[in-house]
């Protein structure tokens, strides 16, 4: 690795002048700055993050910690985030494993984005005592460090049993994600308290799933297995989930509009282009990733930092209105 002093032995002064000239300290003249650069560049020198971290105080660079396994999903979220920090000067760094975390431990990252249900609130509290700057997107927090970004999934998940109650079926199922998973979680209790405000006497039958295309077949089987022949509603809270209950229950010769009225969480791609299209819940993934790395950079430059909410809305299409 290049150094300083190779810098300095080339251009024939000393390591204080090159170190002068590439931070843009005016007490090393323009002529030997342009000399001290054009060696450097030679060179093919890149300066050191930590000696660099050492004297501004910043990095310059924002920790985004996810899943191995995240998806599309994720990638649009992460797009929203490079969008955002690129437009302030900073870099995006993903970070994914168990030790993921030393990036805020060491401080290479100057703050974190955090939409991993496998760092714990516990891990996520003694980063904020040290002061770490930290945004959540999956889970409620409170510190004076660390800010939420979160979907409105209680008016998504009213909205869409609002919308579901209009149509009669002989009851309703709720395919949810794992019990770790917040969103699913905010998802089935506000659909619960929508179904007993608006229709006490409904049937209602909670199924566990998981959030990927074959996450709900264990589901459907079960669906399938009592349907009776009256319609009945099904709300995945996810689409992923949806979409792969869609295709098994197609495949059985069930109708999806008719037999089945199905609806989703999500807005994703697939759901707009299977046939019939799915009613879901709709949200910006990217306006997501955007306002979580917006309120992240306050916190880091010690701005007035508040927690949001992702706005949702209804989506009605033909998986429950045939």
């Amino acid at each position: 690795m290049v150094s300083i002093r190779d810098i300095a032995k080339k251009a024939g002064v000393s390591m204080t002048s090159v170190s002068y000239a590439l931070n843009g300290n005016p007490k090393v003249s323009k002529k030997t700055t342009e000399h001290i650069k054009r060696i450097a560049e030679e060179l093919n020198y890149r300066p050191n993050a930590a000696a660099r971290t050492l004297k501004t105080r910043y990095t310059k660079k924002i920790g985004i910690f996810i899943k191995e396994s995240s998806g599309i999903f994720f990638g649009d979220i992460l797009s929203g985030v490079i969008d955002m920090c690129s437009s302030a000067g900073y870099d995006t760094v993903v970070c994914t494993g168990k030790n993921a975390t030393n990036a805020l431990i060491d401080a290479s990252v100057d703050g974190g984005l955090i939409m991993d249900n496998n760092i714990t609130s516990e891990e996520i509290m003694r980063l904020a005592d040290i002061g770490r700057k930290i945004v959540v997107l999956d889970r409620m927090f409170y510190h004076k460090h660390v800010r939420q970004v979160l979907l409105d999934n209680e008016k998504g998940a009213k909205d869409m049993a609002s919308h579901l109650i209009k149509r009669p079926s002989a009851r309703t199922y709720i395919v949810t994600g794992s019990k770790e998973n917040f969103d699913s979680q905010e998802r089935v209790k506000s659909a619960l308290q929508a179904y007993a405000e608006l229709a006490p006497s409904h049937q209602v039958e909670v199924i566990e799933g998981l959030f990927d295309l074959d996450g709900g077949l264990d589901a459907a089987r079960k669906i399938e297995e009592a349907f009776s022949g009256e319609p009945v509603n099904v709300f995945s809270l996810s689409d992923s989930t949806a979409v792969g209950m869609q295709k098994y229950w197609q495949e059985k010769g069930l109708r999806i509009g008719k037999d089945i009225r199905l609806a989703g969480f999500d807005n994703s791609l697939l759901s707009q282009y299977i046939t019939p299209p799915l009613t879901t819940i709709d949200y910006s993934t990217n306006e997501w990733g955007k306002e979580a790395a917006r309120v992240l950079l306050q916190l880091i430059s010690e701005e007035e930092a508040h927690h949001v909410m992702i706005p949702t809305s209804l989506k009605a299409r033909a998986s429950t209105t045939e």
